[in-house]
């Protein structure tokens, strides 16, 4: 009888044991959720919040934000399909980048693209209707995110010496585009890996987002993502986490820069 008991206790033991752990990994599950940083983040844009990004970056002033609504409602409502649907027209960071400041980037003097890393964006824009908005500033988007020779002065001047070169610049106080520059193989030209569009809620009065709005989207296939930030400086932290950002032993670390400001290298 009391070996019965004994083993009724153990079974109670194990069964508040299981549970408790199975509610310590729903715990975890939560923080990774809501962790802001890396690409898990909880950060995707709901089809709850698309109208509330919309008013911020309308209020931002930026460009072409009822087609941006359309194409966050489309990858939500084709993600589970493979993206097949030929409604949908998928599009990538710098593609999401030059929707939204279409009209905001001037340039001098853009030239045909010649390179390699920009080949996939370029042959969207030009053969799918979907882009037709960008598709005018095909030479301007190329010029700006294409690869750039790596002056003597280093790495670090390639970005805006690009910028000064061909008079790139961004006219929106409220908004600014944000760079993840990286290397080429050969390690003698940088290009922009990744681009999104930082937004400042604070000089807007927008009190949703008290300081920063970082929406950006990950690449082809990927969601749309909108990060509240306190200070630009955590975009660092936000790419360092990111393991497609990472780079070889020896090999220089990616560069951040808000329009042609750096502002610092992952971690």
């Amino acid at each position: 009888m009391i070996k019965g008991l004994i083993k009724k206790i153990l079974i109670i033991v194990l069964c508040v044991m299981l549970a408790a752990l199975a509610a310590l990994v729903m715990v975890l599950v939560n923080q990774g959720n809501n962790n802001p940083y890396g690409k898990e983040a909880a950060s995707y844009i709901t089809e709850d919040e698309v109208s509330k990004i919309g008013d911020v970056l309308r209020t931002a002033g930026l460009s072409n934000v009822d087609v941006f609504e359309t194409w966050v409602y489309e990858y939500l409502e084709n993600r589970d399909e493979n993206f097949q649907s030929d409604a949908y027209s998928d599009a990538d960071c710098r593609m999401t980048a030059m929707l939204l400041l279409d009209d905001q980037i001037s340039c001098d003097g853009a030239e045909d693209y010649t390179g390699d890393y920009l080949m996939i964006d370029v042959d969207k824009m030009e053969n799918e209707d979907g882009y037709i908005l960008i598709r005018d500033n095909l030479k301007v988007f190329t010029t700006l995110f294409g690869e750039t020779k790596i002056p003597s002065s280093g790495i670090e001047a390639a970005l805006p010496e690009n910028w000064k070169k061909y008079g790139l610049k961004v006219f929106n106080d409220n908004a600014s585009l944000v760079s993840l520059i990286f290397t080429t193989t050969d390690g003698k030209e940088v290009f922009t890996g990744h681009a999104g569009v930082l937004v400042d809620c604070g000089s807007l009065g927008i009190t949703e987002y008290k300081n920063y709005l970082f929406v950006e989207k990950l690449a082809f296939g990927d969601a749309f993502m909108a990060t509240e930030l306190n200070d630009p400086k955590e975009l660092i932290d936000i790419f360092s986490q990111r393991d497609d950002y990472a780079v070889g032993e020896g090999e220089p670390k990616p560069l951040v820069y808000i329009n042609d400001e750096l502002i610092g290298a992952l971690k």
